[in-house]
């Protein structure tokens, strides 16, 4: 399989410079298989594969390469000094990678389908510690949203790339409208798509009946979104639920 796709990278129009980086992660990939688990081999190489397909087909709608190769990389930073080429690798990759195919915008809230389901899933594998103990996994907030008549989610894109996910809590007999679950990849991180985001569900919310304001409460310490909600305009409310500070943002 890898020897197609380099049949595949020689022809396609694409910067010489960029075919070579592909080719050194192929090659540093295919080194590795040997050292990783079995499922972590089968991913690594369909994650690599969709990431040379993306940066050779123009006519691909959905970019999920930021997040792909941010896996792999954390596959490969898992096994230490055996995993490093392959790090090495990615590294020399990003800046061709964002230079040819991004930048992404502007920031939408979509439907998840079929298609783009378990990529969303994905988008919390990418999450590194203090951060990823402050949200549910994208697919328990999927799985709870399918018992919940109130929860209204979508995926945050930006432009062709599945950036995020966010689940909102919207009775509209309350009325109150809660933002319920929220979260932006990592390799997506201090982009501002986090910012667009809320603005897009501040919009939404504000089509509602009887929406005067939109809630949302996080924990305390390290790695805590609470800061990140005070820029976006959220105030305390002073109530604590749980071991979480509720806050709002008037609409």
């Amino acid at each position: 399989m890898e020897q197609d796709t380099i049949s595949r990278l020689d022809s396609a129009g694409i910067p010489v410079e960029l075919k070579l980086a592909l080719k050194e992660v192929l090659h540093e990939v295919e080194a590795l298989s040997p050292s990783l688990p079995r499922v972590q081999q089968r991913r690594s190489h369909y994650r690599i594969e969709r990431v040379v397909t993306e940066a050779t087909d123009p006519a691909v709608d959905t970019h999920w390469w930021p997040v792909y190769v941010d896996l792999v990389a954390k596959a490969a930073r898992e096994l230490g000094a055996t995993g490093q080429p392959v790090v090495d690798a990615i590294q020399r990759l990003l800046p061709l990678l964002w230079s040819r195919l991004g930048p992404y915008d502007p920031v939408s809230l979509q439907p998840i389908t079929e298609d783009t389901v378990w990529g969303i899933c994905q988008l919390s594998d990418t999450l590194s510690e203090p951060r990823k103990g402050f949200v549910a996994t994208n697919a328990v907030s999927l799985a709870q949203a399918h018992f919940n008549p109130h929860a209204w989610f979508r995926a945050v894109h930006a432009g062709k790339a599945p950036v995020g996910f966010m689940m909102l809590a919207d009775d509209a007999d309350a009325p109150e409208y809660f933002l319920w679950r929220f979260m932006i990849a990592d390799p997506y991180q201090s982009r501002g798509y986090g910012r667009q985001a809320i603005q897009r569900l501040a919009e939404y919310v504000r089509t509602r009946p009887g929406a005067t304001e939109l809630l949302v409460s996080c924990g305390e310490g390290e790695g805590s979104p609470k800061e990140f909600y005070l820029k976006q305009g959220f105030v305390p409310t002073g109530e604590v639920v749980g071991e979480e500070t509720v806050l709002k943002l008037v609409l």
